[in-house]
This record gives C-alpha cells, sequence and structure tokens, in this order.
C-alpha cells in the first residue's frame, strides 16, 4: 500500500497538555484497540475527502504499523505524522476518557499471563512456568493453593502479579514435581523445606531457591529466580547522582571502617553490596563474605554460607575470618549484638567491614546499633558512612508520556504546579504496566566528626538526621522526588515506596 506522510495542519496539535485534550469520537476510537493503538503509537483522527481513516502517528511507524491498522479498521489508512510524545498524549487522553466512561478500570492492558494447558503432565507444566517466569525477569514464583485452584503469581520489578491458575485437582502432582527438582522429601506436607534447583537457561545458569510452607489449602511454594546474566554489577548504574557516588566511593577505597546499607527487605541492599565488591576487587585484595544465603557467586572472592545446624552462624563466621588474613569483610546483615560487635571491631582493626542493617533510614541505623547494645563510642570511631536506599520500577521509555496528578497527590509530593509529570501507558515492551526495571533512590549519610561527636553524646536520630541535614545530606523522600520530575518514575511508585516519609 504506498502512503505519503503528511504533517499535522488542521487542527494544530502541540507538545505539552494540549495533545492530550485533543477529543476524539468515540465511534474512532473503537476501530483500533487501545493495545493496538499504543503498541504502534498511533491514534485515528477522523476521515479525510476520499474516505480514507487519518490516522496521527509517528514517522518511524513504518509498513507494519500500516497494516495492522488497516486489518483491524478495515479502512484505507492515511497516516498524518507527529511526534511521539504528541501521540502518547492524545492516547492518553482520550482511551483515558472512553474507559472511565464505560466504567472499567483504568485502561485496557492485558496482565501477563500464561496459558496451561490441565491436560499436560506436571512436569511440563512446571518448565512451561520457570521459563516464562524468566522470560518475564521474574524474581520470585509463588504457587498458591486454595479451595479451588492454585494461583500463579510472579514477582516483577518488585510487585506480584497473577499469571495463571491450576486446577485443585493437579495441585499435589504440581508440588511433587517441584519438590522432585528441588530434592526435598516429597512425601513431608506437615513442616516447611527448602531445597534449590540449577537450570540452564538459553546458555545462561540460573539458580533457584525453593521454599515450601504447609497452609490451610495444601504446600504454599516459593521459588526465588537468581539468573547471575541479569544483574548488573556495575557501581555506576545502581541510581546514585555524581555527587553522592563520589562520596560513597571514597567510603567504600579506605582501608577500614565500616560502611552500612540500610533498608526493608527487598530494598537491594544486597545487590548494592556485590555492585561494591565487584568495584572494589582487585588481585592485590582479600575479599572474603560471610552470608545467608550466598546469591551470586564473584570471581575471585571467598563467600561462606551460614549454616546453623553445623554452628557457622554469622558470628562463627566472622571470628574465623580474621584468622584468614582478610582486606574487606562483608557481612550479609548484622543482625545481633555478637556479629555487630565482631564486625565494628573488625573494622578498628585495619579492615573494611561491609554490611546491612534494617531500618527506615540512615540515620536511625546508629540508634538501632546503640540499641543492640554497641557502645556509642565504638559506633562512632567506627562507622564512616551509612547509606539508606530504596527501589523504585522504571516507566517504560516506549510507551511514557506526560500526565497530570490530582492536587490532592501534588499537594502530598510538595510538587509546584508547572512541574511535568510522566506515566507509563503500558505496552508489549513493559508487560503492559507501564514499567520496566528498577532504579534505586539514596539517603548517604557520612559520619562526620560534628556527627560523631552527637552519637558519643548518645544524640537521639531526629538529631543527627538534623545535624546530617544542615552538612548537605538529600533526604530519601527527595532523591525520590528528584527521580519523579526527571520523567525516570511515577508519581504513584514514589507514593508506593516512599509514603512513610512524606
Amino acid at each position: 500500500m504506498a502512503v505519503t506522510a503528511e504533517s499535522i495542519m488542521s487542527p494544530p496539535v502541540q507538545a505539552g497538555s494540549s495533545a492530550g485534550e485533543v477529543r476524539i469520537a468515540h465511534s474512532l476510537l473503537a476501530m483500533v484497540p487501545y493495545q493496538v493503538a499504543v503498541e504502534v503509537i498511533a491514534i485515528p483522527r477522523g476521515f479525510d475527502e476520499k474516505g480514507r481513516l487519518e490516522v496521527v502517528m509517528t514517522a518511524s511507524g513504518g509498513h507494519r504499523a500500516l497494516q495492522l491498522l488497516q486489518m483491524h479498521t478495515g479502512r484505507l489508512i492515511k497516516p498524518v505524522v507527529a511526534e511521539k510524545e504528541i501521540v502518547l498524549q492524545m492516547i492518553a487522553g482520550n482511551y483515558g476518557r472512553q474507559v472511565q466512561r464505560e466504567g472499567r478500570a483504568q485502561a485496557e492492558r492485558p496482565r501477563a499471563s500464561l496459558s496451561i494447558n490441565p491436560a499436560e503432565s506436571a512436569v511440563t507444566m512446571v518448565n512451561d512456568i520457570i521459563h516464562e517466569a524468566i522470560r518475564l525477569r521474574a524474581s520470585d514464583i509463588h504457587f498458591e493453593p486454595f479451595e479451588r485452584e492454585m494461583a500463579i503469581r510472579f514477582r516483577i520489578d518488585g510487585v506480584l502479579q497473577e499469571i495463571a491458575c491450576i486446577p485443585r485437582l493437579r495441585v499435589p502432582e504440581v508440588i511433587s514435581r517441584i519438590k522432585i527438582m528441588s530434592r526435598m522429601d516429597i512425601a513431608e506436607k506437615r513442616r516447611s523445606q527448602d531445597g534449590r534447583i540449577r537450570i540452564n537457561e538459553q546458555g545462561s545458569d540460573v539458580d533457584i531457591r525453593v521454599s515450601t510452607l504447609p497452609t490451610d489449602f495444601g504446600e504454599k511454594t516459593v521459588m526465588r529466580l537468581l539468573d547471575k546474566s541479569s544483574y548488573d554489577y556495575n557501581l555506576d548504574s545502581i541510581g546514585m547522582d555524581p555527587g553522592r557516588m563520589a562520596l560513597f566511593k571514597k567510603a567504600i577505597q579506605q582501608p577500614n571502617g565500616i560502611v552500612i546499607l540500610t533498608g526493608p527487605t527487598g530494598s537491594g541492599k544486597t545487590t548494592t553490596l556485590y555492585a561494591v565488591i565487584n568495584y572494589i576487587r582487585k588481585p592485590g585484595i582479600n575479599i572474603s563474605t560471610v552470608e545467608d544465603p550466598i546469591e551470586y557467586n564473584i570471581t575471585g572472592v571467598n563467600q561462606t554460607q551460614v549454616n546453623l545446624a553445623t554452628g557457622m552462624t554469622f558470628a562463627h563466621s566472622l571470628r574465623t575470618l580474621l584468622r584468614q588474613d582478610p582486606d574487606v569483610i562483608m557481612v550479609g546483615e548484622m543482625r545481633d549484638r555478637e556479629t555487630a560487635e565482631i564486625a565494628i571491631r573488625s573494622s578498628l582493626t585495619g579492615h573494611l567491614v561491609l554490611s546491612t542493617l534494617h531500618t527506615n533510614d540512615a540515620p536511625s541505623a546508629v540508634t538501632r546499633l546503640v540499641d543492640m547494645g554497641i557502645e556509642p563510642y565504638l559506633v562512632s570511631s567506627s562507622v564512616s558512612m551509612i547509606v539508606a536506599q530504596r527501589l523504585v520500577r522504571r516507566l517504560c521509555s516506549h510507551c511514557k508520556c506526560e500526565t497530570t496528578v490530582t492536587e490532592e497527590i501534588r499537594k502530598s509530593l510538595g510538587l509546584a504546579a508547572g512541574i511535568h509529570l510522566y506515566k507509563g501507558l503500558g505496552c508489549s515492551a513493559c508487560g503492559y504496566t507501564g514499567y520496566r526495571g528498577r532504579t534505586g533512590i539514596y539517603e548517604v549519610f557520612p559520619i562526620s566528626d560534628h556527627i560523631r561527636s552527637l552519637i558519643n553524646d548518645k544524640a537521639y536520630a531526629a538529631a543527627l538526621r538534623a545535624a546530617a541535614l544542615d552538612e548537605g545530606m538529600i533526604l530519601l523522600r527527595d532523591h525520590a522526588l528528584a527521580k519523579l520530575v526527571d520523567g525516570v518514575t511515577s508519581a504513584e511508585e514514589i507514593l508506593r515506596e516512599i509514603s512513610v516519609l512524606a
């Protein structure tokens, strides 16, 4: 089909809010499904004098987009070229209103899904589920048994999504297959079990940690997928801005002291630690770790797995490591006073120690150590930096466009009226979620001489925070807002992760 691209002339569509305010008739929108509009970045506008359907689209749409549009509409297409941002704003403004009128959920986005044939063998079903999880970059697979069926959910970019269901009659076979793969006792159903699977997916080794838990309707099973090839252990790509990255790099290149990463479970602390080790490792440095569990093997690093059954606790392993001539020690987590005390004393005897804690912000890590029984003078003389972090989802670069938020959200985030915000419409590239990948937000808290004196005086976290702010520390919330204004993420995502600090 021969086509000639034409520029938008009437009505003129400019970048900004006006593009989303162009009204398009419902009958026209119905000709091109929402998913197709986002997929090819195009939206119908009207008919020309020859009866051709005018479709606003990008210059890079190509013949595939034209053929797809012609197939769905049954009309000859007259392409009208516009910038990608303009087309996305028109899609967001018009399809959003259509969905609202029809009383359906926001946009007709299909969730990621997997078609499971109940007649297939348990081996095939489990293999298909694992392969689909790897393809969708899921970090976890949840097998959740209920009264009539078992739900299969994937955690993608930190958010759980329901993928499929398995009939109740097939559940015992599926769980037994998983147990066989992970070398568990298939006859034991009353106690929790842990296992491990290693598979090769397209030339890449994937480790899978498996955990079972008895529930009212059977054993819930969770698989944690550890695909080393999918992680980037480049310290410069974790999402920290250049100013704070310079401070962070200075701290982790010191010959001694302790650097602590803090945040809730799932905030990316371990990944950041691996990125740090990858940055500082070289032949002249002996790096040893104590982890529970070892998530990824790092070349040139001595990694030890905690094993409570054999007495290899964090504290015992750490004492042993000190006799192994280490230069850098990574302690997966300071869970108790004994482990924290050994880690801190190790940093005072000429070792660089990297570890993690669970607190909401960086200054609170100091009071957490004191509450564990560590003397304030030990904390002040050993800790060189504390970094709090969270993970937020990145907006999909393919379907990202400008958007507006309610006045309530704008006020809660403290945003000025003129600031441009963005959202992801949802497309095949991001599994119709509007997001693809995650980035970190950080609160970097260097321990200055003034902060050390406050710690020695047993100052509360609020006083430490106030002093750090006077010295230029940027709060987690402020770094999150910077990511929002830069168009990296959405207001909804910031509120989901940082609401307790807003």
